[in-house]
């Protein structure tokens, strides 16, 4: 046998091994993330403001949230399980566990389509202890459940400097993020009767109406702006600081989807995947290049 043709026959051969392989089932172990997320809604009242859009139409900020979430979850991998909760006063409220993405797709479109501030139980809007809330029930669900808290910030009533809430659990136990929606400028919070239909907007005078209901903290200026709202984006990132998650301000549904598919939030683990179509390629490859090889022929 010629030196030139020895390449040929080992590659031949090599590719005849990988196409008799492929009848063998063959599998890999690989080591891949998976994710387990539980999205929580802020859903009290300044979550009603329009001050952001969708295709050109404005939207409130809890639409924009869930909307977006959506489209989110359609980029990220089978496997991914998604569940949902709702924060209003200091409370979280889980809705459904975390269930696998791809084949439960309608149902977590289903929940998070219907949820609405006509769920809240309370007006009152206290997001740091919401958070902490937040963290805490995540301790109850499978380990390494991510928590992603979706919020403006907006405290209502504003914080007592003298008593701010603390977090009493261990920054960066629960991994996750804060992610903050909503515009810069401060804009008036939608007003809904019994009935929820909408019959204007809040006005300083409605607060100073409710007078014996407001803490003594609050300041005039508190009680004159109270009716406005807009992103507590330094807060809401502090709050993140304290209790060890990640920020994130939502713009769109690709930037929040890269970041949930981030290597530190994802939970490791060995998946089989079917080899067949790895082995079949490369018999395919190695006979193209015997093929190759030998219809050069002998060099002089």
């Amino acid at each position: 046998m010629t030196r030139w043709r020895r390449p040929v026959v080992l590659l031949l051969l090599v590719a005849g091994l990988a196409l008799v392989a492929t009848f063998t089932g063959p599998t890999l172990r690989l080591r891949t993330p998976m994710y387990r997320y539980v999205f929580t809604f802020d859903i009290t009242e300044s979550m009603n403001v329009e001050d952001l859009s969708l295709d050109g139409v404005p939207v409130s900020r809890l639409d924009y949230a869930k909307r977006t979430t959506l489209a989110a979850l359609q980029a990220l991998p089978c496997g991914t399980e998604a569940g949902l909760a709702l924060f209003a006063g200091h409370r979280a409220f889980l809705l459904i566990t975390p269930i696998e993405v791809c084949a439960n797709y309608r149902e977590i479109a289903a929940v998070l389509g219907n949820i609405s501030w006509r769920m809240s139980w309370e007006p009152r809007s206290e997001v740091a202890k919401g958070l902490y809330k937040s963290i805490d029930l995540m301790t109850q669900l499978p380990a390494k459940t991510r928590i992603v808290f979706v919020s403006d910030g907006d405290e209502a009533p504003p914080i007592d400097p003298a008593v701010t809430p603390r977090f009493t659990g261990t920054p960066g136990g629960i991994r996750g993020l804060v992610i903050g929606v909503g515009g810069d400028t401060p804009m008036p919070i939608p007003k809904f009767d019994d009935d929820g239909a909408r019959i204007g907007e809040w006005t300083p005078q409605d607060f100073e109406n409710r007078g014996s209901d407001l803490p003594p903290h609050m300041s005039k200026t508190d009680v004159v702006n109270a009716h406005l709202s807009a992103l507590h984006d330094s807060y809401l990132q502090s709050l993140a600081t304290q209790t060890g998650l990640g920020y994130l301000r939502l713009a769109d549904a690709d930037a929040l989807a890269r970041r949930l598919q981030d290597e530190a939030l994802g939970i490791p683990r060995k998946m089989s995947t079917d080899a067949r179509g790895w082995f079949a390629g490369a018999a395919l490859a190695l006979f193209l290049l015997a093929q190759i090889l030998g219809g050069r022929g002998p060099q002089d």
